[in-house]
């Protein structure tokens, strides 16, 4: 194997293991949060005392079929994740990627004990916690994507700081929001029976107006920055929060009705599951999009002297590890 398709045979594993991810965890949580299935089984990492290979999946009803099925996909992409920390040293020598790597294993790990423990426990709010962390650990798999893709070391840079300063400053802001919206979707998803999360009720649909808004001012920002990431990041976010927006609109149909027009919301129906679990989805990737946004910000933001000679020095140093 030349050195050449060693990157490229990394940043494969990498989106194999991200899009497997946002296929089968991710969404099988979802589905099993809509459900309210978290707590089908009162033991972990047994399901009703069976080894976790050996329970009767395929023959199990609908609850326990979700969430043992969510559970069989935390222990796929564990395992796949630690391939990707041998892949990773073993391929690239790059310290910042070798970090990422383990810094993935680690958070997904870290998703799997959350998730034990939630059962183990039975705390809801370890739920919204375990819920909450899978955007972490899945903006770490999509970092990984896009620092791993070619052309990411010979990336053009922002031309002025002061356009480096706007666009950066406009994404942190839109994480932000993104962020604060992220985490009251939870609070609505994991503890909307507790009188102390009353107040998400009100907030959280309106506060998508913040969203959009600090998704159009961004997306004014990133216009005079004549950047190829940024403007992807910029595309993607708009055409994600419109999306999401829309979604939730419909997820308050299907979830709560409009009894003053007589329809009444159907509880646990398929349009129900399908819409609010979708909701949740979209909504990570674009919290994902965001962190993304805000690592090229930073990475594309213009060398100073005393870097740009670093780098005219460094160049002619073939192999050298970064």
């Amino acid at each position: 194997m030349n050195s050449q398709s060693q990157p490229v045979l990394l940043h494969r594993l990498a989106w194999l293991i991200a899009a497997l991810t946002l296929l089968l965890p991710v969404t099988t949580g979802a589905i099993v949060t809509t459900l309210k299935a978290g707590m089908v089984f009162s033991d972990w990492p047994s399901s009703d005392g069976y080894n976790m290979l050996a329970y009767p999946w395929l023959s199990s009803a609908r609850d326990q079929f979700v969430e043992h099925g969510h559970r069989l996909a935390g222990l796929v992409i564990g395992l796949l994740t630690l391939s990707l920390v041998i892949a990773t040293w073993v391929l690239d020598r790059r310290r910042n990627v070798r970090l990422i790597a383990a810094m993935i294993f680690a958070a997904v790990f870290t998703q799997g004990m959350l998730g034990g423990a939630r059962v183990r426990l039975d705390k809801q709010t370890l739920a919204l916690v375990h819920g909450d962390f899978a955007a972490c650990a899945f903006s770490l798999m999509a970092v990984l994507v896009l620092i791993t893709s070619q052309g990411w070391d010979h990336r053009a840079r922002l031309k002025s700081q002061a356009i480096s300063s706007r666009v950066s400053l406009a994404a942190k802001v839109l994480l932000a929001t993104l962020v604060a919206q992220y985490v009251m979707g939870g609070f609505l998803r994991h503890l909307r029976e507790y009188e102390g999360f009353a107040w998400a009720w009100m907030i959280h649909p309106w506060f998508a107006l913040v969203v959009l808004f600090a998704t159009a001012v961004f997306a004014v920002s990133v216009r005079k920055a004549e950047s190829v990431y940024l403007n992807r990041c910029s595309i993607a976010l708009i055409s994600f929060a419109c999306v999401q927006s829309l979604i939730g609109l419909v997820t308050w149909y299907v979830k709560y009705g409009i009894p003053s027009w007589g329809v009444v919301a159907q509880q646990d129906s398929l349009p129900q599951i399908v819409i609010c679990s979708l909701h949740k989805v979209i909504g990570l990737l674009t919290l994902m999009t965001s962190v993304l946004t805000v690592v090229c910000c930073g990475a594309l933001r213009p060398l100073l002297c005393s870097e740009q000679d670093q780098v005219s020095i460094a160049k002619p140093v073939v192999g050298a590890v970064i």
